[in-house]
């Protein structure tokens, strides 16, 4: 569905549990809002500023709330929502209305709440390559490397360990979806790289990030510091919030990741670490070739950290995009 057709099918489904009224006007806001609805309910009218989404991740979530607290009256109109994101929504009090109908309004004198409606199953979309385990991993070598663009499909395959097949598809993947454009036959450029970013992090996510967990373990020494362990950073670097508490010094780890190369044996052996399934560390599967000393990209650490459910990592996560992402973009 377009943004009108998300905007259409929710305001029709509202309609059929509350007696509205109301009136949709495109507007320009510098393309951070797509519009204004002028809604009318028992009497009572409000103009909603709103931004219309197909779904809403919880990397996302940030600047939904920044949009909430810049406009007045904003409505997020989604045709999916999550109970965590809408529960994470409604804490924040941003106003809502999902495409089955289910709505969070509490504006002016106005207040709705719906949630007992059934997700709408619409049918699949068609697959697209990037976004696949093996897409995944040659678009976060270019988010790395923005530059590797305009390698040779060769170089790209060679750098990122896939097939050279691969290579086509995937930045055939890309250019249907506008995530970069072409400035002519053999060049191409990032159209937004923010915003690829928090793509492959949802991907991330849901595709590629439980294909590479390895095992769960804990310390042997629950009093260690884990700053103190002598990691083997040709093989093993911190992920998540160990990683993000290097780079900001923000973050008080609770959850540990590592990304490695090393055989449980080795972690074992080299790291004094016992295997447990209620530890709290994850070992992960190494899946870049570039080294960054002892922690992961700062994109890969941003993508762990927006994952997590809790308010100080997704704080630390902004930290490390606007301080050390963004600026080198």
């Amino acid at each position: 569905m377009n943004e009108i057709d998300i905007l259409n099918n929710a305001v029709h489904n509202l309609e059929k549990d509350i007696p509205i009224t109301w009136d949709w006007k495109l507007m320009d806001y510098n393309n951070d809002i797509d519009g204004e609805l002028d809604l009318t309910i028992n009497n009572q009218n409000v103009i909603m500023l709103v931004e219309v989404k197909k779904d809403v991740k919880n990397h996302q979530l940030f600047k939904i709330i920044e949009y909430n607290n810049r406009f007045e009256n904003f409505l997020l109109v989604a045709e999916k929502l999550y109970p965590k994101v809408k529960k994470e929504l409604r804490e924040n009090q941003v106003n809502y209305l999902e495409g089955n109908g289910n709505v969070f309004i509490n504006k002016a004198d106005i207040f709705l709440y719906i949630d007992t409606n059934k997700t709408i199953k619409n049918q699949k979309e068609k697959g697209n390559r990037a976004f696949t385990k093996t897409g995944l991993k040659v678009v976060f070598h270019f988010l790395l490397n923005p530059r590797l663009l305009n390698e040779t499909q060769r170089e790209i395959a060679d750098i990122a360990n896939v097939a050279l097949g691969n290579i086509p598809l995937i930045i055939n993947g890309l250019l249907d979806n506008n995530f970069i454009l072409r400035l002519n036959k053999n060049e191409y450029i990032i159209n937004d790289y923010g915003e690829l970013l928090n793509r492959w992090t949802a991907e991330f996510q849901q595709t590629l990030k439980p294909t590479l967990f390895k095992k769960r373990f804990r310390f042997q020494d629950e009093n260690k510091d884990w700053r103190a362990l002598q990691l083997n950073t040709d093989k093993t670097v911190w992920g998540g919030e160990p990683a993000g508490d290097i780079i900001t010094n923000h973050l008080r780890p609770e959850k540990f990741i590592l990304y490695t190369e090393e055989a449980t044996k080795d972690l074992m052996i080299n790291y004094r670490l016992l295997p447990n399934d209620e530890g709290n560390i994850w070992v992960y599967e190494k899946f870049w070739t570039t080294d960054f000393n002892n922690i992961a990209p700062k994109e890969l650490v941003y993508a762990d950290l927006m994952i997590n459910d809790d308010k100080r990592s997704k704080e630390t996560a902004k930290l490390i995009f606007n301080e050390h992402i963004k600026p080198n973009i």
